[in-house]
């Protein structure tokens, strides 16, 4: 709601904590003292400095703080009131939410995957990762009468647990990392519904792509205006 705010409070530890290293370890150390607002700056700084942006989950990154951690990014910041208008963010059981009643309703749902609980990308310190029940959030899943869409590692186990599911089979370039630098790895995944579903073409899109993407149209519209007019003119 108030995105300027925010903003300041970002550039404010960005002027204050030349080096990234002392500046994740202040926030490292100070997260639990934040009210909810420094702690929203704090989640957008730790997704920008740290390995693959698994913000508390993720060791510190040189890279990403001085290549992601950038005045641009922070100025991105600004256009979320226009990209999530009207937007409810909670921080509840994941039963709570698919449950919910309500008409016309479509879910995606990213769960911790199975078998790369080792690498412990999610909660602080990797704990939701290391504790998530499968057999429960499956369990859950085939009870909700919402349509659902549920991205998943390829695995017998988990394709066990979602027999009674669609399941497609897809390949995707993993780019989180938790602790290292090392190139993303291609990793086999699934695609698991409640209704038919097409596989579609891998493609990736950040919540900005609409933005820059409505942006780059108006540019070729206006140049092609102009070639018009030398043309004919």
């Amino acid at each position: 709601d108030n995105p300027e705010k925010l903003i300041s409070q970002i550039r404010k530890w960005k002027s204050e904590f030349v080096d990234g290293k002392v500046l994740h370890r202040f926030l490292i150390d100070n997260i639990e003292k934040f009210d909810p607002f420094k702690k929203a700056a704090a989640f957008f700084v730790f997704n920008r400095i740290t390995f693959s942006g698994t913000t508390e989950s993720g060791g510190f990154s040189t890279a990403s703080f001085h290549k992601r951690f950038t005045e641009s990014s922070i100025d991105r910041v600004s256009l979320l009131s226009t990209i999530l208008p009207n937007t409810k963010i909670t921080n509840l059981d994941y039963e709570v939410v698919v449950t919910e009643p309500g008409e016309n309703v479509f879910m995606f749902l990213d769960p911790p995957y199975y078998s790369a609980i080792n690498s412990a990308l999610y909660g602080k310190n990797g704990n939701l990762h290391k504790i998530f029940d499968h057999e429960r959030f499956a369990s859950t899943m085939k009870k909700s009468e919402h349509k659902w869409l549920i991205t998943y590692d390829d695995s017998k186990y988990i394709r066990e647990l979602f027999s009674f599911a669609n399941i497609k089979n897809w390949n995707l370039t993993y780019g989180m990392r938790n602790v290292t630098e090392n190139s993303n790895q291609l990793g086999k995944e699934l695609f698991i519904a409640n209704y038919d579903i097409d596989l579609p073409q891998p493609k990736q899109l950040s919540i900005f792509s609409t933005a820059n993407s409505h942006a780059m149209v108006t540019k070729n519209t206006i140049n092609l205006t102009k070639n018009a007019g030398h043309e004919f003119g």
